[in-house]
């Protein structure tokens, strides 16, 4: 049986994974809270002996984890997405075992010694759903600055001759917006910026606009319908924000404000700027940079860094 390469990005909003061709979604969220079902089988995931429930089913429960804490990354809960993931691509055990998991780490946190000791977390790790029982120890485990995935997807998708350029990457994440550059296909680990200043405080926003309003709490799922499609449903009646137009505006031109900054401190100015990320969706067409200097979206922006992790484990980086 051929080994497998999957990327997978684990974002504090969704965990986005891509594998051959296929591209899957889902919340990141887990909770150790795993009821037996009445009616009906709710499959958890093991991961050392543990069991979680990961996804929708852990959204909508009130004992989900934190993951914006510290201690997520690297600790079994954070293993439990990833092993979520391998299941949703019917991924096989020993597909895996001598196969290939990319994964991205915010910028601030690449460094050889944490990737190192992540990488050691991984591969004595056991993940287990069904019967399934993967052993990662055998498994190469690669770890990808958050936003190189997005240089890469643009690199193997649009534009094969970016290793030759200098490329600024903008990737807006739930909760941050984080910022990479590539001279000339090299990473340069100095020139990277990250900022708590993800789609999350718009979607916030939203709530607080709309409460005010319609006197109608609604949570960030519902502030991402109204962001989308301009209007969100209750109880068969539907709603508008008379503001929203105003609010993403204001949000824009914060975000474009970063950018510009960021451009400006980088030592060359860059030939391309890149932009991706859930949040690039609600920005699309609204981002004004005043060094001239267009942020370009990718074809699929939610998933950019799982495709780019997937394609660096497969095709490299372009050079060869």
């Amino acid at each position: 049986m051929m080994s497998s390469v999957i990327g997978i990005d684990i974002g504090y909003g969704e965990t986005k994974s891509f594998h051959g061709s296929e591209a899957k979604r889902f919340p990141t969220a887990v909770t150790t809270m795993v009821q037996e079902q009445t009616f009906g089988k709710v499959s958890s995931i093991g991961v050392n002996g543990k069991e979680y429930l990961v996804g929708r089913n852990a959204a909508d429960s009130k004992w989900a984890i934190d993951i914006r804490t510290p201690g997520f990354v690297g600790s079994p809960a954070w293993l439990a997405p990833l092993g979520f993931a391998l299941i949703q691509h019917g991924l096989d055990p020993l597909q895996i075992k001598g196969g290939k998991i990319l994964l991205g780490l915010p910028p601030g946190q690449f460094t050889t010694a944490i990737t190192k000791s992540l990488i050691s977390f991984v591969k004595s790790s056991t993940i287990s759903r069904n019967g399934y029982r993967y052993d990662l120890s055998s498994t190469d485990v690669v770890f990808v600055p958050q936003g190189a995935g997005i240089y890469y997807s643009y690199l193997h998708e649009i534009e094969p001759k970016a290793f030759e350029m200098n490329v600024a990457v903008v990737d807006i994440g739930h909760y941050t917006i984080d910022m990479v550059y590539f001279k000339k296909g090299d990473y340069m680990e100095d020139s990277t910026s990250s900022t708590p200043m993800g789609i999350s405080l718009l979607l916030d926003d939203i709530c607080k606009e709309f409460n005010r309003t319609n006197k109608i709490t609604i949570g960030h799922p519902e502030a991402q319908k109204l962001l989308v499609r301009g209007e969100v449903t209750f109880l068969q009646e539907v709603h508008r924000l008379a503001r929203l137009p105003e609010i993403i505006q204001a949000y824009s031109e914060k975000v474009s404000a970063i950018i510009d900054r960021y451009f400006a401190s980088l030592a060359e100015k860059p030939d391309i700027g890149v932009a991706a990320g859930g949040g690039s969706l609600a920005l699309q067409g609204r981002l004004k940079l005043q060094n001239k200097m267009h942020a370009m979206r990718e074809p699929d922006p939610v998933i950019a860094n799982a495709k780019g992790y997937f394609y660096f484990g497969t095709k490299g980086d372009g050079r060869n």
